[in-house]
């Protein structure tokens, strides 16, 4: 079973502007190691959605331009964006696809998720389980009972973090406008996995936790 990949990226980036032409390991780039997994897992194919003008086709990756309109977060909604990424891909509506963002670098299991998928033929989304005590704006507990009713968190529902991860035919996510379709399981990450780089911070975090995940050296 074939899948081919999509992912996005814009310049300059929100939170941490130049996120995507740093160098974050070994060299690399976000989104240089985020394609070099993709392709690596068994993507027959990889495509890019960016306004970024510095970039060149290969082979097996396609840059796709994308208006600016559809990077600005201020005007335009995320599926409004998700909406022209899934359509501006030149693929039909059956084909499987990974859609997978550059900023979480510490997840590569692509193809054990397309093993997964295979079982049962149902699409897959990325989460992270946690079982920590989580409260709400308007300071109640939103995964646990106070008082009396207070959960050990060995006893508790875990809450999924979004990982920005997805298996499923593309017309599925066409159908939705969002980074997943009606129906779906979990696929689960773990801690390290689910670090998405949104921030400076997390930016300097990633590249520590990179180092100690995949350099065999540390």
């Amino acid at each position: 079973m074939s899948f081919v990949a999509v992912t996005l990226y814009k310049v300059p980036s929100t939170r941490c502007p130049y996120k995507h032409h740093a160098e974050f390991a070994d060299g690399k780039t976000l989104v240089d190691i985020k394609i070099a997994q993709l392709l690596q897992s068994g993507a027959e194919h990889v495509y890019v959605s960016t306004n970024d003008k510095q970039i060149k086709n290969s082979e097996r990756v396609t840059y796709i331009q994308r208006p600016d309109k559809f990077c600005d977060e201020k005007t335009i909604t995320w599926v409004e964006t998700l909406s022209h990424v899934f359509n501006s891909v030149p693929i039909s509506d059956e084909k499987l696809i990974v859609f997978s963002l550059t900023t979480i670098p510490l997840f590569s299991r692509y193809k054990e998720m397309l093993e997964e998928y295979k079982k049962t033929m149902v699409p897959l989304v990325a989460v992270h389980p946690s079982k920590h005590y989580y409260m709400t704006h308007d300071k109640r507990g939103a995964n646990f009972s106070f008082g009396h009713w207070h959960t050990y968190s060995q006893a508790m529902h875990p809450m999924y973090q979004l990982c920005y991860a997805t298996l499923s035919p593309i017309g599925k996510l066409r159908e939705t406008g969002y980074t997943f379709p009606k129906v779906f399981d979990y696929f689960e990450l773990d801690f390290m996995e689910s670090l998405d780089i949104d921030t400076e911070e997390e930016f300097k975090l990633g590249q520590i936790m990179y180092e100690c995940k995949f350099n065999e050296h540390v």
